[in-house]
């Protein structure tokens, strides 16, 4: 079954395009720069289509005839609107990798218009925000008088961060802190807070930060307070910390840029082999009553990533596709995330 892959040649991209073939798919594999493209299709034995995004006829082109793209090119802030328009004209499905809340933002305020054009747009079907939004789900069935939602998630091993995901970090550098209190987005009283969570190996510190979870949840579970984790070195803590007070200074674009010089490749195999991941998650209500559970699995930046968008492409072609703006719990429901390969979830009593 054939599917559009923009950004197939990424870090990324790529290694979904291998997952799609792997699981019997054919994924049209698309993107601006054919040299790179073609040697991939071939390989693959797959059709590829090269468009660029600001090209709209040939976007459009791209997407014909196919019922579903899976977006792998950001940072998405750029990247997002002209794709999603396309699909809307096209009546496509939109699917993609993205964990930033801007672009969730201007998604969700596209709603009525998916809704009216019968198309789909669901992000953040990667590790951001499958694990942690299908535990939220989880976690409002276990308690469903629940208004307050913490999440968090602790990576073991030496694979470090796609560069996709590092550099779209730099871009929202100027964004700053968010959490959920009533409902509403707002920036946290306080610029730092750790807590400690226990992943199933003891207790650690982790480190409160602004992830996608902060807004999809909500939509996911209607849970008006949120928060979400990340257990990190104590040296990257400081540097954050530091980050955040020079924040207004990456406002400009020439000092993100400079950053962006640093970005590191991607793990090796080897390494992504060696890493696990932990999701932490626990909701509370107002009688003082609460629950805990968590999600273990593979790797999160690649290995988890094209797992769970994979099992979202094949959802969608299976014609399970909901009009409008969509979270991917509320989508595909809180047990989707044990469709990924290496994936178990455990209530903790």
């Amino acid at each position: 079954m054939s599917f559009l892959l923009y950004g197939a040649n990424g870090y990324v991209g790529e290694a979904a395009a291998r997952l799609a073939v792997d699981q019997g798919l054919e994924p049209i594999l698309a993107g601006r720069d054919a040299a790179k493209l073609e040697p991939l299709a071939q390989q693959l034995g797959v059709e590829f289509r090269v468009c660029a995004l600001e090209d709209a006829p040939a976007l459009e082109r791209a997407l014909r005839d196919v019922p579903v793209v899976l977006h792998c090119a950001g940072p998405y802030k750029f990247t997002s609107k002209p794709m999603a328009d396309a699909c809307l004209r096209a009546g496509v499905h939109y699917l993609d990798l993205t964990g930033e809340i801007p672009v969730f933002e201007a998604l969700a305020a596209r709603d009525a218009e998916a809704k009216a054009r019968k198309v789909m747009l669901l992000p953040a079907v990667g590790f951001d925000v499958v694990p942690t939004d299908c535990l939220a789900v989880h976690l409002k069935r276990r308690l469903p008088s629940a208004t307050r939602l913490a999440l968090a998630f602790h990576s073991v091993g030496r694979a470090g961060l796609p560069p996709g995901t590092q550099r779209t970090m730099i871009e929202l550098l100027p964004f700053g802190d968010r959490v959920r209190r009533g409902g509403e987005l707002v920036v946290p009283e306080r610029a730092v807070k750790t807590r400690t969570i226990d992943f199933g190996q003891g207790p650690l510190e982790a480190m409160r930060m602004t992830w996608g979870d902060v807004f999809t949840a909500y939509y996911s579970t209607g849970v008006p307070d949120i928060e979400v984790y990340m257990v990190l070195p104590a040296a990257m803590r400081k540097q954050l910390g530091l980050l955040k007070t020079l924040r207004p200074l990456f406002r400009f674009a020439p000092l993100r840029a400079l950053l962006k010089r640093g970005v590191r490749p991607g793990p090796s195999a080897e390494a992504r082999a060696k890493t696990v991941t932990h999701v932490w998650g626990e909701v509370a209500d107002e009688q003082g009553r609460s629950a805990v559970s968590r999600l273990h699995g593979p790797e999160a930046g690649l290995v988890w990533t094209t797992r769970a968008a994979i099992a979202a492409v094949k959802r969608v072609l299976a014609g399970n596709a909901m009009p409008g703006f969509q979270t991917p719990g509320k989508a595909f429901g809180a047990d989707f995330v044990l469709e990924c390969e290496g994936v178990r979830r455990e209530d903790v009593a």
